[in-house]
């Protein structure tokens, strides 16, 4: 089981600026996906920021967090609990965090958005592999598409195994995105 305390966003480091931290822990069921959808846009509507910047940043970052929490109940509860369905105590950990832009001395004039979802599978996410897209053989799976378009939207993305409280091996792992935007 995921604990609900688990930092997600451990490791990422805003130097110089402060940074904006929500977390959110969602049961691992279907209906959490529009959840977590909702709190996204939820907190995205509280920054302040130019709207037509953020119009297609919430857009593409809407996708892309269905997409990671979709995978988190799909292959990382049933990889760990095979032919199990996810009960309530089963818990998917979000968290986003939002970099303002500090146009200081010295700052690089960007603006970050990183969203961050906690499974209990230390198993890797699939790799987009563009040979198989290039064959077009992609388009036949009934899956395997969410990452193609985490790749495609975010600008960068990445994963990381994580141990669980009181665990000696890696209990889970966290997938991640960011988005920059120019200042």
């Amino acid at each position: 089981m995921l604990h609900a305390d688990l930092p997600v966003c451990i490791g990422y480091q805003a130097v110089g600026r402060s940074v904006s931290t929500r977390h959110c822990v969602l049961p691992a069921r279907a209906e959490s996906v529009s959840a977590a959808r909702r709190f996204v846009r939820d907190v995205a509507e509280d920054w302040r920021g130019e709207p037509a910047r953020f119009a297609t940043l919430k857009e593409n970052l809407g996708i892309v967090v269905s997409e990671l929490v979709t995978n988190a109940l799909v292959h990382a509860y049933e990889a760990v609990n095979p032919g199990r369905r996810h009960p309530d105590a089963d818990l998917i950990s979000l968290c986003l965090i939002h970099e303002p832009c500090d146009t200081g001395a010295g700052e690089s004039g960007v603006e970050r958005v990183l969203f961050a979802v906690a499974d209990p599978s230390a198993v890797s996410p699939v790799e987009p592999n563009p040979e198989r897209a290039a064959d077009g053989l992609w388009g036949l799976d009934e899956s395997g598409r969410g990452m193609y378009l985490v790749e495609a939207l975010a600008d960068d993305w990445g994963w990381r195994r994580f141990r669980a409280p009181g665990a000696a091996e890696p209990s889970g792992k966290v997938v991640w995105a960011l988005f920059e935007l120019a200042c």
